[in-house]
């Protein structure tokens, strides 16, 4: 068992010392934690914006390769199934949209149509150009939104 020492009267005023000059000390205490929140809730909202706005690029991209045309202007060549669908009046390339807004705390995007042949293409007609674009941009989307904050 170990042996107490005990306290001398110079430790004791040693310690008194201490005690004084921690009191003395102005302490300031900052809490920055909303600072940090807002910058991290503004940065992923910038980030979102920026993953929604270069998915709905490449969606454009992927759908605008004309139809074939023969030289008296008849379409001669379509989009297969599992092609991107090929562009005859360029309204679908025109008509895409991003939009953005929060679930919960969360900001999400959106890229769409609202012409329904484009639900039809993408659901029913087997030329996905929503959907297989997003599963092609995965890995630069993921980039974006989970690289280091600065």
């Amino acid at each position: 068992m170990a042996a107490v020492k005990p306290q001398t009267a110079a430790s004791k005023a040693g310690m008194a010392r201490r005690a004084a000059s921690h009191s003395r000390q102005d302490v300031q205490i900052e809490w920055f934690i909303n600072e940090v929140v807002a910058k991290i809730n503004m940065t992923m909202t910038q980030r979102v914006s920026i993953a929604t706005h270069m998915v709905a690029s490449r969606v454009v991209k992927n759908i605008s390769t004309a139809v074939g045309r023969s030289g008296t202007g008849k379409v001669v060549q379509r989009s297969k199934p599992g092609e991107y669908p090929r562009a005859e009046t360029t309204q679908l390339m025109k008509t895409i949209f991003t939009d953005f807004g929060k679930e919960g705390d969360s900001p999400v995007g959106f890229v769409g149509t609202p012409l329904d042949y484009g639900l039809i293409l993408e659901t029913r007609m087997n030329r996905s150009f929503l959907i297989r674009t997003l599963r092609e941009s995965y890995g630069d989307v993921s980039r974006i939104l989970t690289g280091p904050i600065k």
